[in-house]
């Protein structure tokens, strides 16, 4: 229900702030608060649920105050008003992905399931993420906002919050030293530079693809198709990719998921063709559905259990947080100095540099594991 709610708020947010008159700087600025708020947020949020054991209150609490300002944001209009919702909805949003990754995760582990099965609970997001696109794009034709989707999802969101524990056993977790730990480990730093390059890309192609139709004089109805199939992919990836994690590993997943996402961006920077623009989208699979399991996959396995939540936040906040927030700042220069098309070949750049990041990821990985045979 979370994502299905971004999916009414968020794909044509960057379109709608143009179409309103806004500049393309400001607009970069003003979606660079979502990251910014995520990125502030996120861990504060994890470390209390993990410290205190409060995954389930935390998620209460944040999917309603995140329902109350989702709601607010879609109608605002004003430049101030709508920077003030945005950084909100973003903040109290923040923590729902890692605590319920780490929900995910702490039950598969309690069953004496693989980690790797991650991917078959969470493509349950991508669906509603790929609803909600569908609806989103279809709605108006009915005369129904698409705004509406978002709020209706916001509630249902909070109240299935009220189906996870309050708490989990056990008193004041000694969260600090282990997260210490964690982030001196060799892997942390080329998984967080490659993640937070490789979020910088989709984030940028998140907001600014609709922007970047518009340029083109293509109709509306092109963004949704290309969402559908990209999510769909998506899905599919994450349907399979417990083998593909278990034969690749994590590290040579997220490079694989780096390099696709160089022939899509270059593609994206000089086709015109409806269909071809849409049939690209197909490598959205990879690029985002391998990067994503990697990622959780390679933190949680890297992170003692009682720091679960705190680990997917320091992901979160490095890819959809510091990367996510670099990229609006980049989009907003390329639209304003390059145009649409020019946001897709920096774009191309920033793959190859998280590709080289994951490889630098691989060779760590691969030199642990020596050291462990040897």
């Amino acid at each position: 229900m979370q994502l299905a709610s971004i999916a009414g708020l968020l794909p044509l947010l960057g379109g709608r702030l143009e179409a309103a008159g806004i500049d393309g700087w400001t607009v970069g600025a003003l979606l660079a608060l979502l990251p910014a708020g995520r990125l502030l947020a996120a861990p504060l949020w994890a470390a209390v649920a993990d410290r205190y054991r409060l995954g389930g209150a935390v998620l209460r609490v944040s999917t309603g105050l995140s329902a109350a300002a989702g709601i607010a944001l879609s109608r605002m209009e004003s430049v101030p008003a709508l920077a003030v919702a945005l950084f909100v909805f973003s903040a109290t949003r923040a923590p729902i992905g890692s605590v319920l990754d780490a929900f995910v995760l702490d039950d598969l582990r309690a069953r004496g399931r693989p980690a790797t099965e991650y991917g078959r609970i969470r493509l349950w997001g991508s669906i509603g993420f790929l609803v909600g696109v569908f609806l989103a794009a279809e709605l108006p034709g009915f005369g129904v906002p698409p705004h509406l989707l978002a709020d209706v999802s916001l509630v249902a969101g909070f109240g299935m919050s009220f189906a996870f524990p309050w708490r989990g056993e056990g008193g004041i977790a000694p969260v600090m030293p282990a997260l210490r730990e964690l982030v001196r480990e060799p892997f942390f730093a080329p998984l967080l530079l490659a993640g937070g390059l490789q979020a910088l890309s989709m984030s940028v192609y998140d907001t600014f693809y609709s922007v970047h139709i518009e340029a083109l004089g293509l109709p509306p109805r092109v963004v949704g198709l290309s969402v559908a199939l990209g999510v769909g992919c998506e899905v599919l990836l994450m349907a399979w990719g417990r083998p593909l994690l278990e034969r690749l590993g994590p590290a040579r997943c997220l490079l694989l998921a780096t390099l696709s996402s160089v022939p899509r961006w270059v593609l994206m920077a000089v086709l015109t063709d409806p269909t071809l623009l849409v049939g690209t989208q197909i490598l959205h699979g990879v690029g985002f559905g391998a990067f994503w399991l990697a990622g959780v996959q390679r933190m949680s396995r890297g992170a003692r259990p009682e720091i679960a939540a705190s680990a997917q936040s320091l992901w979160a906040a490095g890819t959809y947080g510091v990367g996510a927030l670099v990229g609006a700042g980049l989009a907003g220069w390329a639209r304003a100095e390059l145009g649409s098309s020019g946001i897709f070949g920096m774009l191309t750049v920033v793959s190859v540099l998280a590709s080289l990041a994951a490889g630098w990821l691989v060779w760590v990985d691969a030199r642990g594991t020596g050291a462990r045979a040897a």
